[in-house]
């Protein structure tokens, strides 16, 4: 066999070894590395819409909330995964906050369950209730188009027979404002009335409009 002959057989050799890729690694009978440890922070919750935005630290007041930033503010809020500690931790600056949006139409005392006279604590009891981020629903009921009518119903202030909960129909930014500045469930909004994408409905899943 001339060296032509040789050198072919020898890169074919060669080649057997690399293609093979168990050089040394026991038959392919090595255990798979271990899965990676997933984290555990909790990164959002979304009871209400609208209550972190607008009532955790909206102005960026650092003293309002232990010295943190407005974003600081908000990702401590959606990392608090234990309900029992929501109010202790936030309850103060969203009463603070609640102080400033009752003012918007110059009309202090008209925001939902804000206290009669102006004296320490007048915001407390709605403070106290937005702290507890959680959305209710009377399932005794069937006609649902009213968001947070649930808790509306129950303050007494307004009296309805709606399910509440929340549909992705439903403006929550508006209805949020409307309660918090002027009392009401509608009469103000951020002009926004639906999705840029696409409207979404309430019998389809998931609910949403299409993606871009």
């Amino acid at each position: 066999m001339n060296r032509i002959g040789f050198a072919l057989l020898g890169a074919f050799a060669l080649s057997l070894v690399a293609c093979s890729g168990d050089e040394n690694q026991n038959n392919n009978n090595n255990p798979p590395p271990p899965k990676p440890a997933l984290k555990t922070t909790q990164i959002d919750r979304m009871g209400r819409a609208g209550v972190n935005t607008a009532l955790t630290d909206p102005f960026d007041v650092p003293s309002t909330v232990g010295g943190m930033t407005e974003d600081q503010a908000k990702d401590a809020y959606n990392a608090l995964a234990d309900s029992s500690t929501w109010a202790g931790q936030f309850k103060s600056q969203i009463a603070f906050n609640l102080a400033i949006l009752d003012s918007l139409d110059q009309n202090c005392g008209n925001q939902l369950l804000a206290g009669a006279s102006a004296t320490a604590g007048r915001y407390d009891t709605l403070a106290g209730a937005l702290a507890d981020d959680r959305l209710y629903v009377r399932t005794d009921k069937t006609s649902c188009t009213v968001y947070l009518a649930a808790e509306a119903n129950a303050t007494g202030v307004i009296p309805n027979d709606d399910c509440g909960g929340r549909t992705p129909l439903y403006n929550t930014i508006d209805v949020t404002y409307s309660l918090l500045a002027i009392g009401a469930p509608s009469g103000v909004t951020n002009g926004f009335t639906q999705d840029a994408e696409q409207k979404a409905n309430a019998t389809t899943f998931p609910f949403l409009g299409s993606p871009n």
